[in-house]
C-alpha cells in the first residue's frame, strides 16, 4: 500500500521505510543506504531524503553510522549521532566542554563523534564542510574566530544543517551560538584593578575574535564609569592556531617602554597572561609587585602561574550543556538561539595594590 498522496515527498519516503522495519522486511542492524542513495532511488533531493531519515531517527527507528549510511536501530543503540568539532583538543577549555556535550548528549541516548583537527585550521574547515555529507544530525562546534570559518558556516547554513557554534556570537549570521558574557568578565576584570587602586589599565589579546573585542570593551565600560583614562590596547596579530608568543613579547616591550606605564594589565586569556608574565619578567618588571595581571578562562595553568593568575572564570561545563540544549531544541525544529553564560571574578596572588598606593598606606 502507497503512502496517503497528501503527505510531503519527504513523509512519504519515511512512511514506506517505516512500513518495511515493522513489517520486519527490514531487520534490526539492516543497512538501508547512504541518503545520497536514498535520494537517487526515489527520485528526490539530498535534503529531503535527509529529513525523512531524520524522522525515523527521532521515532527510534534507524540510526546513522559516519561513513557507512543509515541502519535500522538495533535495541539500545543511540537514536541520534551529532558531531563535536575542536580545532585543538590539547586547549584545555575545549575538552571541558566536549566533556560536557558528551556527558549531556550520553543522558539523552545521543552518540557523540568528537573531531579534532590539532591545531591544522585547513582540516577543520575541511571538517566543517563535510558535515551535510555526513550521517551527524547535527553538530556543536568550537569557534575559531577566523574570516574563512565564518564563510563555512554561512555554507551549513545554506545546507540547513543544524550546528551551534561555542565560544562566538553569532550575530549576523542565522545561527545559534553559546559564549560566556565576554563583555561582562572584561568588566568585572577591570574593576578587580580598579578596586585595588589601578587607574592606568592596559588591555593584551587578540582583537580579530569576537569574545576577545567585547572583553576589551567591558574593560573601557569600566574606565569609563570610574572616570579614569581609558585602557591602552595592545592587539595581538596573526591566526587562531599561530605561535602568539613572539607577537606578545613585542607587545609587552611596547607596553613597558611607553611614557605612563600602566600599572593594571587585563589579558584576553590565561594562555596570554602566562606568556605575558614570562615578557615582563623578561624585563625586570615583578608580577603583582611592579604590574598587576588579571586573565579570562580559569583555566588548570592559573593557579599554577608564579604569583598564582587572578582570572575571569568561564564556566565551560555549563557551556556544553547549553550547548548540547541547544543543538537538540534546533534538531526539534526550534529556531536558533544564542545563550550568554555568566562568568564570575577568581582573586588570586597576581593581583595587588600599585606600588605608589601600597608605600602611601605602608
Amino acid at each position: 500500500m502507497e503512502p496517503k498522496p497528501h503527505l510531503a515527498p519527504y513523509e512519504k519516503l519515511a512512511e514506506r521505510l517505516r512500513r518495511r522495519i515493522r513489517a520486519k522486511s527490514l531487520e534490526p542492524g539492516a543497512w538501508i543506504g547512504t541518503e545520497v542513495r536514498l535520494a537517487a532511488e526515489n527520485g528526490l533531493s539530498r535534503m529531503t531524503a535527509r529529513r525523512a531519515v531524520q524522522l525515523l531517527v527521532d521515532e527510534g527507528l534507524v540510526e546513522r553510522r559516519a561513513g557507512r549510511g543509515v541502519f535500522v536501530r538495533e535495541k539500545g543503540a543511540a537514536t541520534r549521532r551529532i558531531a563535536f568539532l575542536a580545532g585543538n583538543l590539547l586547549w584545555a577549555p575545549a575538552v571541558r566542554v566536549a566533556q560536557a556535550v558528551q556527558e549531556a548528549a550520553t543522558a539523552r541516548g545521543v552518540a557523540v563523534e568528537v573531531f579534532d583537527a590539532r591545531g591544522n585550521l585547513a582540516a577543520f574547515l575541511e571538517m566543517l564542510a563535510s558535515l551535510p555529507e555526513s550521517c551527524t544530525a547535527g553538530a556543536v562546534v568550537m569557534s575559531q574566530h577566523d574570516a574563512a570559518f565564518n564563510r563555512a558556516l554561512v555554507g551549513l547554513v545554506a545546507s540547513d544543517f543544524p550546528f551551534v557554534v561555542v565560544d562566538q556570537t553569532l550575530s549576523d549570521l542565522h545561527g545559534a551560538s553559546v559564549a560566556s558574557d565576554n563583555r561582562a568578565g572584561g568588566r568585572i576584570a577591570a574593576k578587580a584593578l580598579l578596586d585595588a587602586g589601578h587607574e592606568r589599565i592596559a588591555f593584551l589579546g587578540d582583537l580579530a575574535a569576537d569574545t576577545t573585542a567585547a572583553r576589551s570593551q567591558g574593560v573601557a565600560d569600566a574606565c569609563a564609569a570610574a572616570l579614569v583614562p581609558p585602557p591602552a590596547v595592545f592587539d595581538i596579530p596573526g591566526q587562531r592556531f599561530d605561535d602568539w608568543e613572539p607577537a606578545i613579547r613585542t607587545r609587552i616591550a611596547e607596553l613597558v617602554g611607553g611614557e605612563s606605564r600602566p600599572t593594571g594589565l587585563v589579558c584576553s586569556c590565561d594562555a596570554v597572561a602566562r606568556i605575558a608574565m614570562r615578557a615582563l619578567a623578561a624585563h625586570g618588571i615583578a608580577v603583582p609587585h611592579d604590574i598587576s595581571l588579571v586573565g579570562f578562562d580559569d583555566d588548570p595553568i592559573a593557579e599554577w602561574t608564579s604569583p598564582a593568575l587572578t582570572t575571569v572564570r568561564q564556566d565551560f561545563d555549563d557551556m556544553g550543556h547549553r550547548a548540547f540544549s541547544a543543538l537538540s531544541s534546533l534538531l526539534d525544529g526550534a529556531a536558533p538561539r544564542h545563550e550568554s553564560v555568566p562568568v564570575a571574578l577568581v582573586i588570586r596572588d597576581s593581583l595587588a595594590a600599585p606600588k605608589a598606593l601600597a608605600r602611601r598606606t605602608a
